[in-house]
């Protein structure tokens, strides 16, 4: 029975052993794979967010593309000078500029292609002849359908085997004074080049760093394809993503390393306490085994000794009984003779005294022994007391530390509960900053609002200004302040119409980061909720080694009561070998009596005798 108490106890140790193992393993393995999910996750987004802003600006370059075309190719002037015969006079005063500028007519031609410092440009159809090919087929080829065309075309493409930018436009009028001669329309081409300076304003504008254009996509980095209107990559954008996540996780590095260090720390001493109250249960197990045997052996050669005590007495017993009744057939036979029985009782005295006295010998020899083998047996039994009192003390120990492991389980329970608390408190932080910027979100899109209205006002006010100007050129030298002012509200307006742009671009960049923080934010409550099972997880696993250091609790006070038995019981084996022990002074006090008595009894028989024989 104590040895299956012993084999349950090491059993149970071995067991808390192998839990707290592997609790140390899932917790660092959790964390490490939680580590690399979320920064992977904040490496991808910065990426999509990287590849959102290019996209941004790209869309905002092809869309003040097509707005420039707009503006010009909308234009009662230009009407008047470029249909019919073009007047290159004021073609070139009007529409040339650093830029490159065409007026082509329905097939594509190149009628006007002058910058403002003389250079004449290739043929559209020689320079760009895909793009012009996608332009023709989405532009307006009758009056009515221009007319009712209310924005310009604007697409990305090749121009003389470089990546540019085209807007084009129908030319019309604006308010209908004019009117378009006939179904034979004329387009406004603007291109602009995709160069280093633009490219260098976006990667500055959002942060990204050097972004590179190129015909193929790079090795490394990030490579955003460039397409043109049928959707064919014309070239690539190449740069190199940032990594948040990763230099996030080189920051906390030390803090993180040191953590799992402390915790690696904490889990080999738990192992080891574990692993040495497991030797010392087996230890301890084997030493009280041994006792067991040991009071078990002492406990069988006590009862033998007793026995053999007990036979000792009862043939002492014996013999003084027979002795008293041979005694009384003496005295018998002398009275009834006298004289024959002092010749018989001599001779019976010569024969029966020295048996009596051996006997007594006998008697004196057996009491020795069994006295000899009674303190024998004494001291065995108090050594066996003395080792159960120390395997009883030992219990004792054991107990307290299962108390100290059951404390530390208690304690491990408590910092799981308040990193539950804090990772509890953080997801509702998460979600709050998911709620703000919800808010602000709306707040901005308000924003997006108020800019659309200030850029149709300006809209407004710069074809106000350009009906001024029309004005002012018919009457010439009249109104020519009346000029200068319709130039100054043009200006003022393009401005304006600038800066709504900025201001939307801003909004607009704005509303998509806070898009993605929401999405982040969000993806982050989810994760701490994940971190929150697991270190519930945890928690029921330190609860489960709590009860289970309970048990062992247990176990040991049960073993311990049970060495207070075996030492109760060896108090009583002790206290029966001291009786065994006066038992046989008292038979060796009989033997000695009655070796008194055998001499007493052959004095009295030699007189007796004497005056038997003298009657």
């Amino acid at each position: 029975m104590r040895q299956g108490w012993g084999k349950r106890a090491q059993d149970s140790v071995r067991s808390g052993t192998a839990l707290l193992s592997a609790l140390a393993c899932v917790t660092l393995l959790t964390c490490g794979v939680l580590m690399l999910i979320l920064i992977r996750e904040l490496d991808a987004n910065a990426a999509q967010a990287e590849v959102a802003a290019v996209t941004a600006s790209l869309d905002e370059a092809i869309s003040a593309e097509r707005k420039s075309a707009y503006n010009t190719g909308r234009w009662d002037d230009a009407v008047s000078h470029l249909y019919g015969r073009l007047d290159e006079h004021w073609a070139f005063a009007n529409l040339s500029g650093k830029y490159v500028v065409y007026v082509v007519d329905e097939r594509g031609n190149t009628l006007f292609s002058r910058r403002a410092d003389g250079t004449i440009d290739p043929p559209i159809r020689q320079a760009a002849p895909a793009a012009i090919t996608k332009l023709l087929q989405r532009l307006p080829h009758d009056r009515v359908s221009a007319d009712r065309n209310k924005g310009g075309l604007g697409i990305a493409d090749l121009y003389r085997g470089r990546p540019a930018l085209f807007g084009a436009m129908a030319v019309t009028p604006l308010q209908g004074k004019v009117r378009v001669p006939s179904d034979d329309m004329r387009y406004l081409v603007y291109v602009d080049y995709i160069d280093t300076p633009l490219l260098k304003t976006w990667g500055g504008r959002f942060g990204i760093g050097q972004i590179t254009l190129s015909a193929t996509q790079g090795q490394s980095g990030i490579g955003m394809p460039l397409r043109d209107a049928a959707g064919s990559t014309v070239a690539w954008f190449n740069w190199q993503a940032k990594k948040p996540g990763r230099d996030a996780l080189a920051d906390i590095a030390p803090a993180m390393l040191a953590a799992v260090a402390a915790l690696a720390m904490i889990f080999v001493l738990l192992v080891r306490i574990l692993r040495s109250q497991e030797r010392a249960l087996v230890a301890r197990n084997e030493q009280q085994a041994a006792l067991t045997g040991e009071a078990e052996r002492l406990r069988a050669e006590a009862e033998r000794a007793l026995e053999a005590a007990q036979r000792s007495r009862r043939i002492a017993d014996d013999a003084a009984h027979a002795a008293v009744q041979e005694r009384e057939q003496h005295a018998q036979q002398l009275r009834e003779a006298a004289h024959e029985a002092g010749r018989s009782l001599r001779a019976t005295l010569a024969i029966t005294l020295p048996d009596l006295a051996k006997l007594a010998d006998r008697l004196d020899e057996g009491t020795d022994q069994a006295a000899a083998s009674t303190r024998i047996q004494a001291q065995h039994a108090e050594d066996v007391v003395r080792r159960t009192s120390a395997a009883a003390r030992s219990l004792e120990d054991i107990a307290a530390n299962t108390d100290r492991l059951a404390i530390a389980s208690a304690s491990i329970g408590g910092e799981t509960a308040k990193t539950r608390a804090a990772v509890s408190s953080a997801a509702e932080s998460s979600t709050a900053a998911a709620e703000a910027n919800t808010s602000l979100l709306h707040h901005v899109t308000t924003i997006g609002e108020a800019t659309a209205l200030i850029a149709g006002v300006a809209e407004q006010t710069n074809l106000l200004a350009l009906n001024a100007t029309i004005e002012a050129a018919r009457s010439h030298a009249e109104n020519a302040g009346f000029a200068v002012v319709a130039r100054e509200i043009k200006t003022l307006s393009q401005d304006t119409q600038g800066s709504a742009k900025l201001i939307n671009q801003r909004v607009n960049a704005v509303q998509q980061a806070v898009q993605d923080s929401v999405g982040l934010s969000r993806r982050i409550d989810a994760q701490l909720h994940q971190i929150h099972d697991h270190i519930a997880t945890a928690a029921d696993a330190a609860a489960q080694q709590a009860v289970a250091s309970g048990g062992i609790r247990s176990s040991v006070t049960a073993a311990r009561e049970q060495a207070v038995a075996v030492d109760t019981a060896m108090g009583q084996i002790s206290g029966a070998i001291t009786e065994l022990a006066r038992n046989a002074e008292s038979s060796r006090a009989i033997s000695h009596d009655m070796r008194g008595r055998v001499q007493k009894l052959r004095d009295d028989l030699d007189v007796i005798i004497g005056e038997l024989l003298s009657r």
